[in-house]
């Protein structure tokens, strides 16, 4: 694992909510993109092992509803984290 991508993933652990996207498991049909209420995934330029340009995440503004996991047609392309409240 390089060290830019060992950032990334700790950056992403302190964020409350996130997607995780598996890029090749994604066909590009934009549901995800269209889905989203905040407006955080793209698709990206490149192509992944399949050939299809695919979805990603911007890296901020996700507030875990779940729209992009619900609408996707790929059941192993997206995941989303949502952290646990603590209790007070």
């Amino acid at each position: 694992m390089s060290e830019n991508s060992s950032l990334k993933t700790d950056s992403l652990k302190l964020k409350s909510s996130y997607p995780i996207i598996h890029k090749d498991e994604c066909k590009g049909c934009k549901r995800c993109i269209s889905e989203c209420k905040e407006n955080v995934i793209e698709l990206c330029h490149e192509l992944n092992n399949l050939g299809y340009n695919y979805a990603k995440y911007k890296d901020d503004g996700c507030i875990g509803c779940g729209n992009c996991y619900y609408t996707c047609p790929e059941p192993l392309a997206i995941e989303v984290y949502i952290s646990r409240r603590k209790r007070k």
